[in-house]
């Protein structure tokens, strides 16, 4: 007996339309090679018998305009491979139409839709609701349902966000009926929205239908042959989703894909419980606005996820201080693990070294532990495995006791038996389904092939999940693969260091006697500031209140460059004694967080970044970041007063390697005094009211240095600045 999957059907190839307008396809020359049945309800002179095997351009209806406008369209789509869809209102027989023109590889298609909506006011309306999205700091879902809920008079707007297992659950909902139930945190299963489905709205953001009980009208075409209808905004829909929405209570839908970096992340759904036709402009706006949304919610948890690898990398810094720099780092990784527990919400932790566990919270026996690392190694794609269900391992999760049901696993070194396991309890989850979500099938009595059926029940459906634990966030994935690296970085580098110590001491000598230098030319004078103002309270007893406060705020003020002095020369230190081997180094991996904090700082946002090639470079990856981040953050600084600022990153190859260019349009600088950038503490003459110290242009040079990089300036006062970098080849 033959069995026919959801997925299998060929949702695009179904061969109809609603009635909501009529189609026309052309070939490349200009030949209609199918039209829909309905056409003559609409062209009263015309019939799919009269039209097809016919150029357009001889048999078209409308006017001259009209005519010109496809013969343009057409003359493009021989010409060009870069389609684009587009829209024009016209008129034909006295009735207003929005003739769309779309393309396939060999297909152009002409899609007559009947305009119904000629009130602009209600869209100037609704434009200013999106004022909402944009200062929406939380809920963005339900500010976006309310709106289209207004915008397209419907009696339920739901969006609808995907699980890692394709299923689905509401986020936000609106109700303009109160007799309907509320779905508002209710799962629906991945079958109810079928894989090619779901592939479909990747391509198509918006599919609706008016009247599920409308047969709609067929296509007909050259030779009979199958009429792909996926670029089609008015095709009927599959008959088991309109049976789908009958089962559920509605007569009409429309839903619209919610994209989030290239993805399908979720859907807008948007139902009514009588026939409804959506007009084309309300649902280009209703999809904009979908869009925004998207953008607004990306947008947040780029914030989100910025402070959170501002806090990683503080992380970082202090690992590598309080451990990586250590002789023995499994002793001090086991005096950091409650931060690294707190850092990944776990609940419990292992570090193995060689012979020995360290374990912290909960956790499963030693020996059970030993006993299924070669699982757990077998399990970890580039050393790392992560799952919030146990369960599915059946004999991990028995071995751990059944009271461990999530963990994260990243193997460090193996020779060495080096690794890190984060541990998570079990939580028992109430989840409720809309429905319970079980396929249905049922026989055709006329061919015997067993066919999907929708299901007939929406009623809620609880069912309690065993075996699962709080999920693992993309971020805490994020600091798991960040700490491997430092870990293993440390590992790799500790022969070397060894091997070093002397080259090391000697470059570390020079250094200091670079900082004694800077110390007794640079403190001179607040120390002396200091000296002097002493020395005048110490002899005189007769200094008047306004005196003294001067010359109090004079020693306050020398103390305070000092002490800032001695802090910058620290950092400027780190970045001189820094070990590293060189590796292929993806920059567009750290320079759009880097565009994106050095704004931050500086409050720059009116400066335009373009970035343009970011070629891969060798080096070390921290002091590259590093380098980077002194030299954008100083052009998005430097130009965030001039007017239309803008800078410009760009990279290219050639035969001596790869240069990479960062341009500004700042404040700029004197051609003088270009030999003195890179002295320590020095400061252009123009850079008061910009926040700084003058240490940055130092650490750029000494890390240029150390990578042997080339680097060059030039600058024109008041037009701005590029900084030129070499990377050999």
């Amino acid at each position: 007996m033959e069995k026919i999957k959801c997925e299998d059907e060929k949702i695009q190839f179904l061969g109809k339309i609603q009635d909501l307008g009529f189609i026309i396809f052309l070939n490349q020359t200009g030949i209609i090679e199918a039209v829909s049945d309905n056409i003559s309800n609409y062209l009263s002179n015309h019939s799919p018998q009269t039209l097809i095997g016919k150029p357009i351009l001889e048999t078209y209806f409308g006017n001259f305009e009209e005519k010109d406008f496809i013969k343009n369209a057409i003359e493009e789509f021989k010409s060009s491979n870069d389609f684009k869809r587009i829209t024009k209102l016209l008129e034909i027989e006295e009735q207003p139409f929005y003739l769309s023109i779309s393309y396939s590889t060999d297909t152009m298609y002409l899609e007559f839709e009947k305009c119904i909506n000629n009130d602009s006011s209600k869209t100037n309306i609704i434009n200013n609701k999106l004022i909402e999205l944009q200062n929406a700091e939380q809920d963005v879902w339900k500010v976006l349902s309310e709106i289209l809920s207004q915008n397209l008079e419907v009696d339920r707007v739901m969006i609808y966000q995907f699980n890692e297992d394709s299923s689905g659950i509401v986020i936000a909902e609106t109700l303009n009926r109160p007799n309907l139930d509320s779905y508002l945190g209710l799962n629906y299963p991945e079958f109810d929205i079928p894989k090619q489905a779901r592939e479909l709205y990747k391509t198509k953001h918006c599919r609706f239908i008016a009247d599920t009980d409308s047969e709609g009208s067929t296509v007909v075409t050259l030779d009979n042959q199958e009429a792909n209808l996926q670029e089609i905004s008015i095709r009927r829909l599959s008959p088991i989703h309109l049976q789908y929405l009958k089962n559920a209570g509605f007569r009409s839908s429309i839903s619209f894909s919610i994209i989030i970096k290239g993805e399908l992340w979720g859907l807008v759904c948007c139902q009514h419980e009588e026939p409804k036709h959506i007009d084309l402009s309300i649902r280009n706006f209703s999809l904009m606005a979908t869009n925004f949304a998207a953008n607004k919610f990306q947008q947040l948890e780029d914030i989100e996820r910025m402070a959170y690898l501002e806090e990683v990398q503080e992380l970082e810094l202090l690992l590598k201080e309080k451990v990586l720099l250590k002789s023995n780092i499994f002793h001090e990784l086991k005096d950091f693990s409650k931060t690294l527990l707190h850092m990944l919400e776990a609940d419990g932790i292992a570090i193995g070294f060689e012979d020995s566990i360290f374990l912290e919270g909960i956790h499963p026996e030693k020996e059970s532990l030993r006993s299924q690392l070669p699982k757990l190694t077998e399990l970890a794609k580039d050393h790392i495995y992560s799952t919030n269900a146990l369960s599915n391992h059946l004999q991990l999760y028995e071995d751990f006791g059944r009271s461990i049901a999530g963990l994260s696993f990243a193997e460090i070194d193996s020779k060495k038996d080096f690794f890190i396991i984060w541990f998570r309890k079990e939580i028992l989850l109430d989840r409720e389904w809309a429905g319970k979500p079980e396929k249905y099938y049922e026989e055709d009595k006329l061919t015997g092939v067993v066919k999907p059926s929708p299901r007939t029940s929406f009623n809620v459906w609880r069912e309690q999940v065993k075996g699962t634990s709080k999920k693992w966030s993309s971020k805490q994935m994020h600091f798991i693969t960040r700490i491997r690296e430092l870990l293993r970085d440390s590992m790799l580098n500790k022969a070397a260091e060894i091997d070093s110590l002397n080259t090391q001491l000697i470059e570390m000598n020079n250094a200091l006697d670079t900082y004694a230098y800077t110390i007794s030319h640079d403190l001179k004078n607040p120390l002396s500031a200091i000296k002097v103002s002493t020395e005048f309270l110490q002899y005189r007893q007769d200094v008047k209140p306004e005196l003294l406060k001067k010359m109090s705020s004079n020693i306050l003020d020398s103390v305070h460059i000092i002490l800032n002095m001695l802090d910058k020369i620290h950092q400027f230190s780190k970045a001189s004694s820094f070990n590293f081997e060189k590796e292929i180094v993806e920059t567009e991996n750290f320079v759009d967080e880097i565009i994106e904090m050095s704004k931050h700082r500086f409050g720059s946002n009116n400066v335009e970044v373009i970035v343009n090639n970011l070629l891969p470079v060798q080096g070390e990856k921290t002091l590259l970041y590093q380098l980077f981040l002194n030299i954008i953050g100083n052009a998005i600084k430097y130009s965030s007063k001039a007017t239309s600022a803008k800078v410009i990153i760009d990279s290219f190859r050639t035969d001596n390697g790869i240069i990479y260019t960062i341009s500004d349009n700042g404040i700029g600088m004197e051609e003088d005094e270009l030999a003195s950038i890179y002295e320590m503490f020095k400061r252009m003459s123009n850079s008061s009211g910009y926040e700084g110290s003058g240490i940055g242009m130092s650490i750029v040079k000494r890390i240029a240095d150390k990578l042997g990089i080339d680097i060059s300036i030039k600058s024109k006062l008041n037009e701005g600045t590029t900084v030129k970098l070499m990377f050999p080849a």
